[in-house]
C-alpha cells in the first residue's frame, strides 16, 4: 500500500469523500473553501488519525499567511490542472460571489479588469466519472474504514457551514496565518 504523495491526489480525495449529503463525491463550493479544507486536513486530520501513513507530508502544499488567511498557490494550480485533465468539473452555482471568494480570486489572478470580469460567481467543484474512477482504483484502498469515516466527517463539517463560519474557525484557531489578512477584522467580528 503506497502513500499519497501529490496534492492533486489529496484534492481528489477530498472531493471524493462524503460531505453534508452523506453521498460520495459531494461537491465543494468555492476555491477558498477547498483551500481552507486542504490547510485544515494537514493541521487537524492527517497527523492525529494516523493518516500520515497514507498521506505523505509532501502531498500537503506549503501554506503562507496572506491577504485572506492561509494560502497556497499550489491548490489553485492543482485544481486548474485537474479541471483541464478532466478529473474535476467546475459548475457556476451563483452569480453573486461571496466577498472573500472574489477578493482571494482577484489576488491570485493578474491584476486586470478583464480577469475580474471573468470571475462572475461562485464555482462548485466535483469529480468527473474519470476522477471518481481514479480515486476508486488508485487511492481508496489506501485508507481503512475508520479513516474514511474520519475523512468523511471532516469534509461534512467543512462543507456544512458557511464560508464565513469556516474562515472564522481557521482565523481563531490559527492566528499565525492571519497576520497579513485584509479581512481579519471582518471575519472575527461575524457571528
Amino acid at each position: 500500500m503506497g502513500k499519497i504523495e501529490s496534492s492533486k491526489d489529496l484534492i481528489m480525495l477530498l472531493l471524493y469523500a462524503k460531505g453534508a449529503s452523506d453521498k460520495i463525491c459531494d461537491s465543494v463550493k468555492g476555491k477558498t473553501r477547498l483551500m481552507k479544507m486542504v490547510f485544515l486536513f494537514d493541521k487537524e486530520i492527517r497527523k492525529q488519525f494516523n493518516l500520515e501513513k497514507s498521506v505523505d507530508k509532501i502531498a500537503i502544499p506549503e501554506f503562507v499567511a496572506h491577504d485572506f488567511g492561509p494560502f497556497s498557490a499550489n491548490v489553485y494550480q492543482d485544481l486548474e490542472f485537474l479541471v483541464n485533465a478532466g478529473f474535476v468539473t467546475p459548475r457556476l452555482i451563483s452569480s453573486e460571489p461571496e466577498d472573500v471568494e472574489k477578493a482571494e480570486y482577484s489576488w491570485w489572478q493578474p491584476a486586470s479588469r478583464e480577469d475580474l470580469e471573468d470571475f462572475n460567481g461562485v464555482t462548485e467543484f466535483s469529480l468527473t466519472n474519470i476522477g471518481k474512477g481514479f480515486v476508486e482504483e488508485e487511492l481508496k484502498s489506501q485508507f481503512s474504514q475508520k479513516q474514511w469515516e474520519i475523512i468523511n466527517g471532516f469534509k461534512a463539517k467543512c462543507v456544512g457551514v458557511s464560508l464565513n463560519a469556516l474562515l472564522k474557525y481557521v482565523y481563531t484557531k490559527y492566528p499565525e496565518m492571519t497576520g497579513k489578512s485584509k479581512i481579519k477584522h471582518k471575519i472575527l467580528d461575524t457571528e
